[in-house]
């Protein structure tokens, strides 16, 4: 994993995006929250796990280990900073 000074090598979007896929949202679900294409948040995330030194590998999930690092590195422990309506941490997910 990269020093502590990670954070100053991401764009702000990909600060974003990685702050969002911390909360649990999907590709699609940062894509609306952010009103940019699916297309552009797939680039971010690119970009944030090559900027992280998390390659592609059969071992972990790279997007785990990214929000891994991401809490750990700004001591985080799961909050959600935007709510879904009808989810929360601890309680059942309605449709």
């Amino acid at each position: 994993m990269p020093d502590s000074g990670w954070e100053d090598s991401l764009l702000p979007r990909e600060r974003d995006v990685l702050a969002l896929m911390a909360e649990g949202w999907s590709n699609t679900g940062i894509a609306d929250q952010m009103y940019v294409s699916l297309s552009a948040v797939e680039k971010h995330v690119t970009a944030v796990f090559a900027k992280l030194g998390v390659p592609a590998s059969a071992a972990g999930n790279r997007r785990v280990l990214a929000v891994l690092h991401y809490l750990a590195a700004t001591g985080r422990t799961g909050e959600r900073v935007s709510e879904r309506p009808g989810t929360g941490w601890g309680k059942p997910h309605s449709r």
